[in-house]
């Protein structure tokens, strides 16, 4: 901010002056420092009988405060640093004649594409800039700016050419693609006038007309045909299995038609193959059903292009999250056999230890041989229910045999059941209830209710489907993951992270593996971003368990190289001239307290040395 009155001395192209001038005010501090030296105490030579005399006369006798001055080098010393104080809240400052450009590098994912002359965008970027800024930058102080994954400043003020070709030069392109709103904001506060005489932009994506007159355009590169992998997500579709559903988003950039094909590769080894026919600018997608077993997968198009970053996904099954499953049993054993589904967690617990707090932290909740007091906050499976209970409000009447005679198809619940072949045994039946349906029927009533409340599902059951037996008990075991699948809710679609995002360190990982390799620690709870690297991630916890994680690029609009589109920036009148040069105000408070320090030290430490001492003479 502009001072409200200065003072400056004008010498040819020197100029100084200061900022609050008022303070030198507090150099009338000096005569007082004076006055203080002429009231202390004098040491006198003094001849006592006894030392105990000696102490007494000198706590009755004090020296006489005036006298002739006796100014030594400490008052000198004291008075310079009080000058120095004075002057440094005066905020005194020079003025000076700078030229401070800014140089923006576009080094988002879209510069690692290779151009026709053998060379990528951004060492055709970085070779034109640094051409560039030794004809037309001579004399001028140079702030680096990068705009992924975020714009900012990685270096300057610098003046030599040679530091400024070194720090272009281990600038690299990164995996994540830039933000077009916050460069814009960057460019449009780097082109402003404010800080910078001019701004130079040296990107593979054109800024729209009009384009403000601080800032010059290099751009690296023009249009590239290319095809590219969006989204790669997984699914599980039904409980008992660890097949996984596979989808692809793909993109034709180019004019004409093409086919495009895809390898999913599955630790190492191929799992699928798929192709699909893209017309020119169409975006599709592929559709894997039954991907085989694997921790980490990788998707491959052919044929290859000019920018092979977006020719790679990848997608891991740690990604498909597993069904924390809450079973409330008084016989705890017959939870046993859902350990044994994939991707299933079992808590079990007794009915007296419930809470309905832990509901709320489960996926799913079964209830066998009870009901719990309140509507659960949780998709939950009630087996064998009691009557009368205060909030489903069953009404049921036991069987010693039960007979189905009826059952909804096609339905979740029942799809691919032969229940002609189900040994149900004893039970109850349901009579009507308000708001649950029925889904399969038997000769006394309801065997099967399902419904919806406050947003979650609820099923109820007249039999008992556990203990989970799997293929011994194949019919009932169908059924069962029916009811598991319906209830937690699969077929949802478990994609990976994006690059430049950073995603939460969960609680209990110490250690991070990068794609490259490279082992970070962190600590749960903050956030990571890494090396900002398409691959898979590898999240160490506890005893070395390792989880993956797959991040990719997953930006279509990015990758389409032949029609980027520009950058528009608002151009305002004040912006329509060039300033050559700025007057740059340098302060000096900052070496004054810096001198001022270095005395008093030095003052302290010969004080510290030579003490002064008492001559005692004893008569």
């Amino acid at each position: 901010p502009r001072p409200n009155w200065a003072w400056r001395a004008d010498r040819s192209r020197f100029q100084m002056g200061l900022l609050a001038p008022t303070a030198l005010f507090l150099l009338g501090l000096i005569p007082v420092l004076a006055l203080a030296y002429l009231v202390r105490e004098r040491p006198r030579r003094i001849t006592v009988s006894s030392v105990i005399a000696f102490r007494a006369l000198g706590r009755l006798r004090g020296e006489r405060p005036w006298g002739r001055p006796r100014l030594d080098w400490m008052f000198f010393v004291e008075a310079a640093i009080l000058a120095l104080a004075a002057l440094a809240i005066a905020g005194p400052y020079v003025m000076h004649q700078s030229r401070p450009l800014a140089v923006v590098l576009d080094n988002s994912a879209t510069m690692q594409a290779w151009m026709p002359s053998g060379r990528t965008r951004l060492e055709a970027a970085r070779e034109r800039l640094a051409a560039m800024l030794e004809g037309d930058a001579s004399g001028a102080q140079i702030t680096l700016f990068v705009t992924a994954p975020e714009p900012h400043q990685i270096a300057g003020p610098l003046s030599g050419i040679a530091d400024i070709r070194s720090e272009i030069g281990r600038i690299a392109a990164i995996d994540a693609p830039d933000d077009p709103a916050a460069t814009r904001r960057l460019l449009a506060d780097l082109g402003s006038g404010r800080r910078f005489t001019e701004t130079i932009f040296a990107t593979s994506c054109p800024l729209a007309a009009p384009v403000p007159a601080r800032i010059k355009t290099i751009v690296a590169g023009g249009p590239i045909l290319n095809y590219a992998l969006g989204a790669f997500s997984l699914r599980r579709e039904s409980f008992g299995t660890d097949v996984l559903h596979g989808r692809i988003t793909l993109g034709n950039f180019g004019s004409q038609p093409q086919t495009l094909a895809v390898a999913i590769i599955g630790d190492g080894r191929e799992v699928a193959r798929a192709e699909a026919r893209l017309e020119g600018h169409e975006v599709g997608s592929l559709e894997f059903p039954s991907l085989a077993p694997a921790d980490a997968y990788r998707a491959v198009l052919t044929p290859p292009d000019a920018f092979m970053l977006d020719n790679t996904a990848f997608a891991t099954a740690h990604a498909v999250k597993s069904v924390d499953v809450l079973f409330i049993s008084p016989t705890p054993a017959d939870a046993q056999g859902l350990a044994s589904l994939p991707g299933v967690a079992v808590r079990t617990q007794s009915p007296e230890n419930f809470s309905p707090l832990e509901a709320a932290k489960a996926d799913l909740v079964i209830f066998e041989y009870g009901a719990p007091k309140e509507l659960p906050l949780a998709n939950s499976l009630l087996v064998m229910p009691p009557p009368g209970d205060p909030v489903f409000n069953f009404a049921v009447r036991p069987a010693s045999s039960i007979a189905i005679t009826a059952w909804d198809s096609p339905a979740p619940l029942t799809d691919g059941v032969n229940f002609r072949l189900l040994d149900l045994r004893r039970g109850e039946y349901f009579n009507l209830h308000p708001w649950m349906q029925p889904a399969v029927d038997g000769a006394g009533g309801a065997l099967m209710l399902y419904g919806d409340r406050q947003g979650h599902r609820y099923v109820a059951t007249g039999f008992n489907p556990f203990p989970y037996l799997g293929r011994r008990n194949l019919p009932m075991s169908v059924l069962t993951l029916n009811i598991l699948g319906y209830l937690a809710g699969l077929g949802a679609d478990s994609g990976g992270y994006r690059t430049g995002e950073p995603w939460l360190v969960p609680a209990g990982i110490a250690t991070v593996v990068m794609p490259s390799g490279a082992r970070v620690a962190v600590h749960p709870g903050t956030l990571f971003s890494g090396d900002v690297a398409q691959g898979i991630y590898q999240l160490v916890g506890p005893g070395g368990q390792h989880t993956m994680r797959a991040v990719n690029l997953s930006d279509l609009a990015a990758s389409d190289l032949e029609n980027p589109a520009p950058l528009k920036l608002e151009v305002r009148a004040e912006e329509r001239t060039v300033a050559t040069s700025f007057k740059a105000r340098q302060p000096l408070a900052r070496y004054l307290i810096g001198v001022l320090l270095a005395m008093a030290a030095g003052e302290a430490i010969v004080i510290y040395r030579r003490r002064r001492r008492f001559e005692v003479v004893q008569a």
